[in-house]
């Protein structure tokens, strides 16, 4: 196996000439045998011979993932279930049943429109495992809405509902045109930031349109990609010689590098506040800049990220939020946080006759 190498063949096969224990993270995003029409698969075989590659192609990725490797699998609905089965038999264990939520959906008739996708997060150890948390916080209510000042500093987690990451339309500028599944690089980048760490690799066993090997190339990562077709390869070959960082040179001095733009762009959709909200808000502001911070590896302050989100205010950069509510301004001089007096709930028992049969000894005591 040569990092930083595409390569184009069977995925199955190729892993399995490759040193086991290699490999530090793994993302798929297998065909999801729906039909859909690749340049050298077939997407419509039998649930059992799907069943049966699905377990082939895993256990392949488990031979060559480290031991304290993690393991991410993107599926659809029809087959979310056997692959949970399959991770338990291949003896991974499950941290998360991740649900990536996207406008856009499916049009439906009959049912409710589809708008998610399954992603699995498993690691090959239950207790020897990257993560990175530091690197994921984005600020909470308690600092947007709340201006709270006991609020945790270094922001809260994502959870396991990911609505931050539209689908990639056809209009969008990262839309590489070429493959009809292009995952969000934003998406990959959480992942690649949560589960490895740099000089990391980072496989993809059906690379597809190329965003996991960009967004691990992006983060100083070492990808592997493999894929049946020919024609995604060359493509994706031809994607990641023009990312930014190598079209570019790196910024210096006070310009910010393309990377820190995107995490900055990416934090401001997380955060879900309008900018007129956001920017007077200082305690969420800070949260910012210091998450941005960790994310880009260099000193960024409140009034850097501010005055880089008032440059984009009104450029299409700047991603649009449903959050537009006023903003009240509270005071932010004060050292200490706001005071409540709790209140602790009680239940009563709930008054009965206990007619009709009823049993006193199924009604709930008393709190």
């Amino acid at each position: 196996m040569n990092p930083d190498t595409i390569y184009c063949g069977d995925s199955v096969k190729i892993l399995g000439k490759w040193e086991p224990g290699s490999v530090h993270l793994v993302f798929a995003d297998p065909p999801f045998n729906i039909g859909y029409v690749y340049d050298r698969y077939a997407d419509d075989v039998p649930d059992a011979e799907y069943v049966a590659w699905s377990r082939a192609w895993m256990e392949a990725c488990c031979r060559v993932l480290r031991p304290d490797g993690s393991f991410y699998i993107a599926i659809g609905d029809e087959f979310a279930a056997d692959i949970r089965v399959l991770g338990r038999a291949l003896g991974l264990h499950l941290r998360n049943w991740i649900i990536w939520h996207y406008a856009f959906g499916q049009n439906a008739r009959t049912k409710f429109a589809r708008s998610h996708t399954h992603i699995f997060y498993f690691t090959k150890d239950a207790k020897r495992f990257t993560f990175n948390d530091h690197l994921l916080r984005f600020p909470s209510a308690r600092h947007t809405e709340y201006q709270d000042l006991r609020a945790d500093r270094k922001g809260r987690l994502p959870d396991d509902v990911w609505d931050e990451f539209p689908r990639v339309c056809g209009t969008f500028r990262e839309r590489a045109g070429f493959h009809g599944c292009q995952m969000p690089e934003a998406l990959l980048m959480r992942i690649v930031m949560a589960s490895s760490n740099p000089g990391d690799i980072v496989l993809d066993p059906f690379v597809g349109s190329g965003t996991t090997a960009v967004a691990a190339a992006r983060l100083g990562r070492r990808y592997v990609g493999i894929d049946v077709s020919s024609e995604y390869c060359r493509h994706v070959r031809a994607r990641l010689a023009s990312l930014p960082e190598h079209r570019e040179p790196q910024a210096a001095g006070d310009a910010w590098p393309p990377l820190h733009m995107d995490m900055l762009l990416q934090l401001y959709r997380e955060t879900k506040v309008s900018l007129s909200n956001l920017l007077p808000n200082k305690v969420a502001m800070q949260v910012v800049a210091a998450s941005l911070s960790q994310r880009a590896g260099r000193a960024y302050s409140a009034g850097d990220v501010a005055r880089m989100l008032e440059s984009v205010a009104s450029t299409p950069l700047l991603p649009k939020l449903p959050n537009d509510r006023p903003f009240v301004a509270r005071n932010h001089e004060t050292n200490e946080g706001k005071r409540y007096a709790r209140r602790i709930q009680r239940v009563r028992r709930r008054r009965t006759s206990h007619r009709g049969g009823e049993d006193p000894a199924l009604l709930l005591p008393a709190v």
